[in-house]
């Protein structure tokens, strides 16, 4: 007999029981209620989609235009991390669940826990307007089958408050005792111990031995004293730089917009050393009963509408050429739109021994 499944331990933080019940009864009550309807009429019938997703996705623009623009109802649940979203999918959030978006580097992990159904490449009709680099990226591949095409791209690298440091052009910033005590950096060990082996030089990060992954660890003990924060949650490190607690930080691009947009002279970079690279895309949940219907959104998302809004509410770069098109030149540089500055990024890969790089990340908190 199977156990069964604790609800508590698979929520979001965003979801209480309640809600994950009151999501479950709905699905089976469209189910039940629309049983007996053909595949099509099935489909019409129900246009929800549970959305398990970083915030950023399912914030009220992106709802509002999935309603007007092909009348799909997205019901999201949030996770702040991959390895939350990939727990929480373990532990039985396959039944909760229609569609989620993973980075690049988890999609076999994925695949290999058995958490993820493959899409219809012939259903992702806008793939032809994007970039050429991300219309047939094989990081989205597995054992020949497709489980996503992205739609956002972008780097992880430095925001500073240009008023307090000046134009900061190097990872040396973040080891900097000028900036003692405010100085932040991410509590991910892919992006952490990424970091700390490009600004040692080491070009493939990624397929560390044992003996670079020890000089990365005491690089990054040797920085401790200087951190007011190790964080996990974006909107922390965007708090900690509004009020100044922090003036240079390794985060996201997201936090830009919102800096600036209070007043704050916030400067992006990525630093000559390199910068660690990321693509988003969306992918279906193992044994969703809306395929179909999942395809169809992940196809909007490729769409010129969906990057464009994209990129001028969340300053993303959109992955859709035809997105681009639709932007100003000056909103193009400034969002840092340049396909061909791909090659710069060193994009997030699976290391080889995954519980080791958690092991050094402990140890390096632990110190």
């Amino acid at each position: 007999m199977k156990e069964a499944v604790d609800l508590n331990l698979l929520l979001p933080s965003s979801m209480t029981r309640r809600q994950a019940l009151q999501a479950l009864g709905a699905s089976l009550g469209a189910t039940l209620g629309a049983a007996a309807l053909p595949g099509s009429a099935l489909a019409q019938a129900d246009r929800t989609l549970n959305y398990f997703t970083w915030s950023s996705w399912a914030e009220k623009p992106f709802i509002e235009q999935a309603k007007e623009k092909i009348k799909i109802d997205l019901r999201p649940t949030f996770y702040s991390g991959s390895d939350e979203m990939m727990a929480k999918l373990r532990g039985g959030g396959t039944r909760l669940y229609d569609m989620i978006v993973p980075v690049q580097n988890y999609v076999p992990l994925a695949v290999r826990a058995g958490l993820l159904e493959p899409l219809d490449p012939s259903k992702l009709t806008h793939r032809s307007s994007l970039f050429p680099e991300f219309q047939n990226d094989p990081r989205w591949s597995v054992g020949g089958k497709l489980y996503g095409v992205p739609f956002v791209w972008g780097a992880n690298a430095i925001a500073y408050n240009r008023a307090v440091t000046g134009d900061i052009e190097s990872m040396s910033a973040l080891f900097d005792p000028k900036w003692k005590g405010r100085i932040a950096l991410r509590d991910e060990p892919e992006d952490s111990l990424g970091l700390a082996a490009l600004m040692l030089g080491i070009k493939e990060p990624y397929k560390m031995d044992e003996k670079a992954l020890q000089e990365v660890k005491k690089l990054l003990i040797s920085q401790k004293p200087l951190l007011r924060s190790y964080w996990k949650n974006i909107a922390d490190v965007q708090n900690m730089l509004a009020s100044g607690e922090v003036v240079v930080a390794w985060t996201m691009l997201a936090v830009i917009a919102p800096l600036k947009n209070a007043g704050i002279d916030a400067g992006w970079v990525w630093p000559k050393e390199g910068a660690i690279g990321w693509s988003e895309a969306v992918s279906a949940v193992k044994g969703t009963r809306k395929l179909a219907l999942v395809e169809e959104y992940a196809n909007f998302t490729l769409s010129p509408e969906h990057g464009e809004m994209m990129a001028r509410y969340l300053g993303y770069a959109p992955a859709s050429k035809a997105s681009v098109d639709r932007l100003e030149p000056e909103l193009v540089e400034r969002l840092g739109i340049d396909p061909k500055a791909v090659n710069r990024l060193t994009f997030k890969d699976t290391p080889p021994d995954r519980s080791r790089w958690n092991e050094i990340w402990n140890e390096v908190k632990a110190a």
